[in-house]
């Protein structure tokens, strides 16, 4: 019975007052009133693996209903926080529930492009997106060759690389160089590989070189450090900022920008002059004794008076510190990303000093030490369908990575270096620009690089949220997050011993959202179709290939049956390796493959490439807070509200004299440009420092949170050429992020 006011009417007539006061089901009243029958609700909880920063932590979803409602760690999870999440993690839900999301394809209409120009978007279909980009990247192939296609993104998912090989594509370009290039490639040739993996457990000394982790909340090494305090483990930290990793130190020493390696060059020659090194393991796993004589010699003009002069840490604390590194270990200094190894163009010279410094102290592979992770193996598209040859790779490199031999083998691509390539080097090389899931903040002088995508004729741009990189595409693509995504995740950063979990979709992709790998076999059967075919003739399906993964692995019948599994963890005992992938099985101090190509084969002192000089007193120091994922972040309404811009962070003294209050609006101005922030003054940093926090400073106005929020820390940020790094001895690629010098004016 349909309730209208003319049946109520008629109902109330005839039962009278009775009916609002019979309450059993048979009454009137029950039988249109009732409550209605509801269902209990449907809770799942379910194991995924985050993907917020690369840790991938293990994680618990509660979804009721078929809506996510809450994020918390995964019991038994080695990697991550021990059952927990850092506050990014936990506020995953709204980066997957974010209202500005991107949500179909889009096109723009408006032909001029600028941040801030309206692109004019209108919603075209996948099958019109896809077709598109098609159809223009093979007319650009075929005009110009493979050389005139850039992607911007990371090497993965495998599919995504194979499109890249089917192709022939040359050009793909990451921030690596602002990350770890330097330590990859100073890895590769003295310890075997780039591993990320650290004993901080079993250590009994932590030597920190700027490795500032803890304080970025990265869970899986703050659990680590801690536990080592608890067993009385020491550490000393070297770090310009008292950060919350400083905080955790025994030892804190403020040290001045860019002089890490005078220490370590220091601390080697004290080790060398008084014999502190393991001996059992130098003499047995490394070249040492075959280049003894001109090791011991280089080392000698790294004196201890020198090293205070350059760095303002006391000569007889180095003494010290070097002889309990060698005497109270198992000792070790990490080395992760972007400290260190990208900070300052020495940062190649300074990644190589800490591993002879780990080699000396006897803790490679060892426990206690730097450790290769013990990995399951899971086989990559090509190995469960082997293609044909690839295409030879021919063509100029954009951003002349190839002019540093090493960092060409690495493999990763150089963002500092970019915009000279596509403005100044190969200017109109570049026709069509696919990026992935990259923002021009990543990129030191975001303007620049916004200048040379807007010499590129055919931009296509694919991200969950809309970017200031989508204000600048021709086509916008609907990323998925990791909520919604399969795939088989391996430990890289906790991996004493095998262990693997899946990402699962934990509710279904939202709008018209889409994966890279779909992406890149749509295009593959558009551009490269024999490349993307099983050996039946039909077209690789991605579910398909996830469950021959998940079955060649031994993880299960099918990907659904791993999933429903959960975490896996293989037990084994860690054996120490006895041999090492560097050159000649061993462990190598002294790298004659360098020597081979007239660069350095031990580390010497170079400075960083700025100082500071009248015009520009300060040293320019960023960071990543622990409240944020780089640039990605800025929009969670969580996170925003945690932290919703940034600020000039100066010491009392500097901002007393320069007459700076607290809130002040300043301008901070390097050779490059400047960026006016309020001033927040705090006595954790030196006097000559300015801090600001990266990843501020978005421009979409479809962003409403995030736009117009603090500034861009990378506009007063010097690029580089390829011709730079050669001529400044960088021939691991370190983008120099901090390296500039400014000056603070009141605003």
């Amino acid at each position: 019975m349909t309730m209208t006011r003319r049946n109520w009417l008629s109902l109330t007539s005839r039962a009278g007052a009775g009916i609002l006061t019979a309450g059993t089901a048979g009454s009137a009243w029950g039988q249109i009133f009732r409550p209605a029958d509801v269902a209990p609700p449907v809770v799942q909880t379910l194991a995924t693996a985050c993907a917020l920063c690369d840790s991938a932590c293990g994680v618990t979803a509660t979804v009721q209903d078929g809506v996510l409602t809450f994020l918390e760690g995964l019991a038994g999870d080695t990697q991550g926080g021990g059952g927990r999440l850092c506050g990014k993690g936990a506020a995953g839900a709204a980066f997957l529930y974010d209202p500005n999301r991107l949500k179909y394809p889009m096109k723009r209409t408006n032909p001029n492009k600028g941040l801030d120009e309206d692109p004019g978007w209108v919603r075209i279909t996948w099958q019109e997106a896809l077709d598109t980009i098609a159809e223009r990247f093979r007319s650009y192939i075929d005009q110009y060759g493979p050389e005139s296609l850039l992607f911007v993104s990371r090497p993965n998912p495998d599919v995504f690389t194979r499109l890249l090989n089917a192709l022939g594509a040359i050009n793909r370009v990451d921030h690596i160089d602002e990350c770890y290039t330097a330590d990859k490639v100073i890895q590769k040739y003295t310890t075997g590989s780039k591993s990320f993996c650290n004993d901080f457990e079993n250590s009994r000394y932590m030597l920190l070189f700027g490795w500032d982790l803890v304080a970025k909340s990265k869970l899986v090494f703050t659990r680590g450090v801690q536990q080592a305090r608890d067993n009385g483990a020491k550490v000393v930290c070297f770090n310009p900022v008292y950060s919350a990793t400083a905080r955790w130190a025994d030892e804190w020493y403020p040290i001045r920008p860019g002089a890490d390696l005078a220490v370590a060059l220091a601390m080697i020659q004290v080790i060398l002059a008084e014999n502190l090194y393991n001996l059992e393991f130098v003499d047995n796993y490394t070249n040492f004794s075959l280049y003894e004589k001109e090791t011991r010699a280089h080392f000698q003009s790294y004196t201890l008076e020198w090293a205070q002069e350059l760095s303002d840490v006391p000569a007889g604390d180095i003494r010290r510190i070097a002889r309990e590194f060698s005497s109270q270990g198992p000792a070790i200094a990490p080395a992760h990303k972007k400290t260190l190894c990208a900070n300052y163009t020495n940062g190649t010279q300074l990644c190589h000093a800490i591993s002879i410094l780990n080699i000396f102290a006897g803790t490679i592979d060892r426990p206690g030490g730097r450790y290769f992770p013990r990995s399951w193996e899971i086989p990559g598209v090509d190995a469960i369908y082997k293609p044909a040859a690839y295409p030879a790779k021919k063509g100029r490199r954009i951003d002349g990575r190839d002019k540093l031999p090493f960092a060409d083998e690495a493999g990763n691509g150089n963002f500092s270096t970019l915009a000279d390539g596509m403005l100044n080097q190969y200017p109109g090389m570049i026709k069509a620009a696919f990026i992935n899931f990259y923002t021009i903040l990543g990129f030191p002088r975001p303007l620049r690089i916004a200048e040379a995508l807007n010499t590129v004729e055919f931009t296509v741009v694919m991200d969950v949220l809309p970017t200031d990189t989508a204000q600048l595409a021709d086509i916008v693509l609907p990323h998925i997050t990791y909520l919604e995504a399969n795939d088989i995740v391996t430990r890289e950063y906790s991996a004493i011993v095998p262990q693997v979990l899946p990402r699962r979709a934990v509710v279904p992709a939202m709008f018209e959202a889409k994966s890279i790998g779909y992406v890149s076999l749509e295009l593959g059967k558009r551009l490269a179709p024999d490349y993307f075919r099983k050996p039946n003739g039909d077209f690789i399906n991605p579910t398909e290939l996830l469950d021959e993964k998940a079955k060649a692995a031994g993880l299960g019948a099918n990907f659904a049956e791993f999933r429903d599994k959960g975490l896996l963890t293989r037990e084994e005992a860690f054996v120490p390796r006895t041999t090492f992938a560097a050159p000649g099985g061993k462990c190598q101090i002294y790298v004659p493959q360098f020597a081979a190509r007239n660069l350095d084969p031990l580390p010497v002192w170079k400075q960083k490439r700025e100082i500071p000089t009248p015009e520009y007193p300060f040293y320019y120091l960023t960071y990543i807070p622990a409240v944020h994922r780089r640039n990605t972040t800025q929009n969670n309404p969580i996170l925003h509200e945690m932290m919703p811009e940034n600020a000039a962070i100066l010491n009392p003294l500097a901002a007393a004299r320069l007459g700076i209050k607290e809130g002040q609006p300043v301008q901070v101005r390097s050779r490059v440009g400047s960026i006016v922030l309020n001033a927040h003054l705090s006595e954790t940093l030196r006097p000559d420092c300015v801090l600001v926090a990266h990843g501020f400073g978005h421009q979409s106005a479809a962003l409403k949170l995030a736009s117009g929020r603090g500034a861009r820390d990378g506009d007063i940020i010097p690029d580089q050429t390829a011709d730079d790094m050669v001529r400044e001895g960088n021939f691991g690629a370190s983008a120099g992020i901090m390296d500039a010098v400014v000056t603070v004016e009141p605003g």
